[in-house]
């Protein structure tokens, strides 16, 4: 699973996943990888950010 997959599966945009990362990784709950301007998430973090979305009331559209 992407960034993009996740912001598909919750109906939102990109930019809202990737503002989720952030702030998880400024908490220091996760550390993704980075590779020049690529990031390398493990499905660990996948999961974090994903918790952290429906934490904050979004669920997955069908």
């Amino acid at each position: 699973m992407s960034i993009r997959e996740l912001a598909r599966d919750y109906r939102m945009r990109p930019n809202h996943v990737y503002h989720v990362l952030y702030e998880l990784e400024a908490r220091r709950e996760i550390t993704p990888k980075r590779s020049g301007k690529f990031l390398q998430l493990t499905s660990s973090e996948l999961l974090a950010i994903e918790k952290e979305l429906q934490r904050r009331g979004h669920m997955k559209g069908d």
